[in-house]
Protein backbone atom coordinates (compact mmCIF):
# COMPACT_ATOMS: atom_id res chain seq x y z
CA UNK A 1 0.00 0.00 0.00
CA UNK A 2 1.35 3.39 -0.99
CA UNK A 3 0.66 5.91 1.78
CA UNK A 4 1.02 9.59 1.03
CA UNK A 5 2.85 11.44 3.84
CA UNK A 6 2.19 15.13 4.48
CA UNK A 7 5.06 17.58 4.65
CA UNK A 8 5.47 19.60 7.82
CA UNK A 9 4.34 22.58 5.76
CA UNK A 10 1.09 20.67 5.01
CA UNK A 11 0.71 20.00 8.73
CA UNK A 12 1.39 23.53 9.92
CA UNK A 13 -0.88 25.06 7.26
CA UNK A 14 -3.80 22.73 8.11
CA UNK A 15 -6.58 24.87 9.56
CA UNK A 16 -8.68 22.10 11.05
CA UNK A 17 -11.54 22.37 8.56
CA UNK A 18 -14.91 21.68 10.25
CA UNK A 19 -13.10 20.49 13.42
CA UNK A 20 -10.96 23.66 13.69
CA UNK A 21 -11.89 24.32 17.33
CA UNK A 22 -10.69 20.88 18.44
CA UNK A 23 -7.66 21.22 16.16
CA UNK A 24 -6.67 24.43 17.94
CA UNK A 25 -7.50 23.08 21.43
CA UNK A 26 -5.17 20.12 21.02
CA UNK A 27 -1.54 21.16 20.92
CA UNK A 28 1.19 19.80 18.69
CA UNK A 29 2.17 17.32 21.42
CA UNK A 30 -1.33 15.80 21.60
CA UNK A 31 -1.65 12.11 20.77
CA UNK A 32 -4.86 10.17 20.31
CA UNK A 33 -5.60 8.21 23.51
CA UNK A 34 -6.93 5.35 21.38
CA UNK A 35 -4.24 4.73 18.79
CA UNK A 36 -1.39 6.85 20.16
CA UNK A 37 -0.85 8.68 16.87
CA UNK A 38 0.10 12.36 16.94
CA UNK A 39 -1.85 15.09 15.17
CA UNK A 40 0.72 14.93 12.37
CA UNK A 41 0.33 11.14 12.11
CA UNK A 42 -3.47 11.24 11.89
CA UNK A 43 -3.32 13.45 8.78
CA UNK A 44 -4.24 11.46 5.70
CA UNK A 45 -4.82 12.17 2.04
CA UNK A 46 -8.51 11.57 1.34
CA UNK A 47 -11.43 12.59 -0.83
CA UNK A 48 -13.13 15.66 0.62
CA UNK A 49 -16.91 15.85 0.15
CA UNK A 50 -17.00 12.36 -1.42
CA UNK A 51 -20.76 12.46 -2.09
CA UNK A 52 -20.59 15.80 -3.87
CA UNK A 53 -20.00 16.55 -7.54
CA UNK A 54 -17.37 19.00 -6.25
CA UNK A 55 -15.31 16.39 -4.37
CA UNK A 56 -11.55 16.72 -4.38
CA UNK A 57 -8.49 15.20 -2.72
CA UNK A 58 -6.94 16.92 0.28
CA UNK A 59 -5.43 16.52 3.73
CA UNK A 60 -7.80 15.68 6.57
CA UNK A 61 -7.17 14.99 10.24
CA UNK A 62 -10.58 15.01 11.90
CA UNK A 63 -10.89 14.98 15.66
CA UNK A 64 -14.00 14.00 17.63
CA UNK A 65 -15.25 14.35 21.17
CA UNK A 66 -15.91 10.73 22.09
CA UNK A 67 -18.21 10.01 25.00
CA UNK A 68 -19.88 7.08 26.66
CA UNK A 69 -23.28 6.46 25.08
CA UNK A 70 -23.88 3.52 27.42
CA UNK A 71 -24.79 5.49 30.55
CA UNK A 72 -28.31 4.03 30.47
CA UNK A 73 -27.20 0.71 29.00
CA UNK A 74 -25.21 -0.51 31.97
CA UNK A 75 -26.90 -0.32 35.34
CA UNK A 76 -24.24 1.87 36.93
CA UNK A 77 -26.00 5.06 35.75
CA UNK A 78 -22.78 6.94 35.10
CA UNK A 79 -20.28 7.02 32.25
CA UNK A 80 -17.61 4.31 32.13
CA UNK A 81 -15.13 6.90 30.79
CA UNK A 82 -14.95 10.70 30.50
CA UNK A 83 -15.54 12.59 27.26
CA UNK A 84 -12.25 12.44 25.38
CA UNK A 85 -10.91 13.85 22.12
CA UNK A 86 -9.94 11.04 19.75
CA UNK A 87 -8.98 10.84 16.07
CA UNK A 88 -11.53 10.11 13.35
CA UNK A 89 -10.18 6.62 12.75
CA UNK A 90 -10.62 5.58 16.39
CA UNK A 91 -14.10 7.09 16.37
CA UNK A 92 -14.92 5.29 13.10
CA UNK A 93 -13.54 2.01 14.48
CA UNK A 94 -15.90 2.24 17.45
CA UNK A 95 -18.85 2.68 15.08
CA UNK A 96 -17.67 0.00 12.64
CA UNK A 97 -17.33 -2.56 15.43
CA UNK A 98 -20.80 -1.77 16.77
CA UNK A 99 -22.38 -2.04 13.31
CA UNK A 100 -20.59 -5.20 12.19
CA UNK A 101 -21.10 -7.00 15.50
CA UNK A 102 -24.69 -5.70 15.80
CA UNK A 103 -23.96 -4.23 19.23
CA UNK A 104 -26.42 -1.83 20.82
CA UNK A 105 -26.17 1.70 19.42
CA UNK A 106 -26.23 3.04 22.99
CA UNK A 107 -22.93 1.29 23.80
CA UNK A 108 -19.50 2.88 23.40
CA UNK A 109 -15.99 1.47 23.58
CA UNK A 110 -13.56 3.57 25.62
CA UNK A 111 -10.42 4.88 23.88
CA UNK A 112 -8.39 2.32 25.87
CA UNK A 113 -10.67 -0.50 24.65
CA UNK A 114 -10.47 0.75 21.06
CA UNK A 115 -6.67 0.60 21.35
CA UNK A 116 -6.95 -3.15 21.97
CA UNK A 117 -8.85 -3.96 18.77
CA UNK A 118 -7.30 -1.64 16.18
CA UNK A 119 -4.07 -1.62 14.24
CA UNK A 120 -3.05 1.96 13.52
CA UNK A 121 -0.72 3.15 10.78
CA UNK A 122 0.44 6.77 10.43
CA UNK A 123 -1.40 8.67 7.67
CA UNK A 124 -3.76 5.77 6.97
CA UNK A 125 -6.97 4.11 8.09
CA UNK A 126 -7.14 1.71 11.03
CA UNK A 127 -7.59 -2.04 10.64
CA UNK A 128 -10.21 -3.37 13.05
CA UNK A 129 -9.98 -6.78 14.73
CA UNK A 130 -13.67 -7.52 15.21
CA UNK A 131 -13.02 -10.73 17.19
CA UNK A 132 -11.15 -8.75 19.84
CA UNK A 133 -13.87 -6.07 19.89
CA UNK A 134 -16.52 -8.75 20.46
CA UNK A 135 -14.44 -10.32 23.23
CA UNK A 136 -14.14 -6.93 24.98
CA UNK A 137 -17.88 -6.28 24.67
CA UNK A 138 -18.80 -9.74 25.98
CA UNK A 139 -16.41 -9.34 28.90
CA UNK A 140 -17.93 -5.96 29.79
CA UNK A 141 -21.45 -7.36 29.61
CA UNK A 142 -20.59 -10.35 31.82
CA UNK A 143 -18.71 -8.14 34.33
CA UNK A 144 -21.67 -5.75 34.54
CA UNK A 145 -24.21 -8.56 34.80
CA UNK A 146 -26.01 -7.06 31.81
CA UNK A 147 -27.46 -9.44 29.25
CA UNK A 148 -27.45 -6.78 26.53
CA UNK A 149 -31.24 -6.91 26.21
Amino acid sequence: MNIRVPTYEDYYSHDGLHYRHLWRETGDKWACPGCGRTKYQIMRWAKRFPRSANSFMGWIAPLHRHHDHSVGYFERGQPRFPQTTICDQCNASDGAAKRKLKLPSNFSFSPQEIALFIQATPHSKHVVNFDVALYIYNKLVSDEGNTGD
